[in-house]
C-alpha cells in the first residue's frame, strides 16, 4: 500500500513539474519577446483568396451596382481562360450570369459560402510579413503592450489579374495589423484589435 501512494505521489511530483515548465514565464514584455509570442502562431508566407459569387443578377428591385460589375468581368476573365463558362439569361427585368465550372477548372477553383451565394474562390498572391514596428510597453503593467505588424501582397498567381474582385489588395504596398500583447493565464497572448490598415 505505502508502494502505490509512493508511486502516486511521485506521478504527482512529475506532472507538477512538466505543467511547470510548459507555462510561460510573467516577466517584463520587450520587443524581443513580441516577437517571439508571434512567432509562435505565424508562418511567413499566407495564400490569399479572391471570390467570385457562381451566379451574378440585377433587376429593376435590385439595380447593378460597381461589384456587380466587377463579378462579371471576373466571370468574363475566368471563361476566356478556360476555367468556367457562363451562361446569360434575361426573365423580365432581371438579367443574370451563371457560371458552371469546366474540367480544366475543376481542380483549381474551390467553392465557398458568401453574402451573395455560393461563389468560385482561388489563391490569387501571398501575404508576406516583415515584422513589427513601433512597439510600446504599458506605461503601468509591465507585461501589456502594442505595436504593428507590417506585411505585404507579393507572388501573384496567374489569378491574380483574372480576378476583379480583389478589393484593395494591391502589390508590394505596405500594410499594418495593430497587435496587442499580454500576460494570462500563464501565457503569453496577443490580440489582434486592427486587422488590416495602410495608414503607415
Amino acid at each position: 500500500m505505502r508502494v502505490r501512494s509512493s508511486q502516486g505521489f511521485v506521478a504527482l511530483l512529475l506532472l507538477a513539474l512538466l505543467l511547470a515548465l510548459a507555462c510561460d514565464r510573467a516577466e517584463p514584455l520587450t520587443e524581443q519577446k513580441a516577437r517571439q509570442v508571434l512567432e509562435r502562431f505565424m508562418v511567413q508566407k499566407v495564400p490569399v483568396y479572391a471570390e467570385v459569387p457562381q451566379r451574378v443578377w440585377w433587376s429593376a428591385k435590385a439595380p447593378q451596382d460597381d461589384y456587380d460589375v466587377k463579378a462579371l468581368q471576373t466571370l468574363r476573365n475566368l471563361e476566356r481562360a478556360g476555367f468556367v463558362t457562363v451562361l446569360e439569361l434575361h426573365d423580365g427585368d432581371t438579367t443574370a450570369y451563371t457560371a458552371k465550372v469546366t474540367p480544366k477548372g475543376f481542380p483549381i477553383l474551390g467553392t465557398a459560402p458568401s453574402a451573395r451565394g455560393p461563389c468560385f474562390r482561388a489563391t490569387i498572391c501571398y501575404k508576406k510579413y516583415d515584422g513589427l514596428r513601433n512597439f510600446e510597453r504599458h506605461p503601468t503593467d509591465p507585461t501589456v503592450g502594442h505595436a504593428e505588424l507590417v506585411w505585404h501582397y507579393e507572388n501573384p498567381t496567374p489569378f491574380y489579374p483574372l480576378f476583379e474582385t480583389k478589393i484593395n489588395k494591391p502589390l508590394n504596398k505596405p500594410f499594418a495589423s495593430y497587435i496587442s500583447f499580454y500576460y494570462k493565464d500563464f501565457q503569453w497572448r496577443f490580440d489582434v484589435t486592427v486587422r488590416k490598415t495602410d495608414e503607415l
